[in-house]
């Protein structure tokens, strides 16, 4: 069974700025509000910066390259504490 989310909602864009500036693809990490507890989740609070209006999760076993035309409109910006979590997170999961 497919488990690929099917409809618009938030995502992280973790591709490089220097990337994402010549290419038509972003890769991204799709935002979810249900926690689960799994390793390759992270918590990312609301705040002023990264327009989120609920506690979501990163979903870092999920991450795809996706066209910047499927972009509605961008949200924020994480800190660099949460990035510094989606990259350790990322780190492991890909077992780099």
């Amino acid at each position: 069974m497919d488990h690929e989310q099917a409809w618009t909602r938030p995502a992280l864009v973790v591709s490089s700025d220097q990337w994402n500036g010549h290419a038509s693809t972003l890769t991204v990490l799709p935002l979810i509000r249900t926690r689960h507890d799994l390793p390759t989740r992270v918590e990312i609070e609301p705040d002023a910066l990264n327009g989120l209006d609920a506690v979501s999760y990163a979903r870092c076993e999920d991450i795809r390259s996706i066209s910047e035309r499927r972009l509605v409109h961008a949200l924020g910006r994480v800190d660099s504490l949460v990035m510094a979590a989606v990259t350790r997170t990322l780190l492991m999961f890909l077992e780099a």
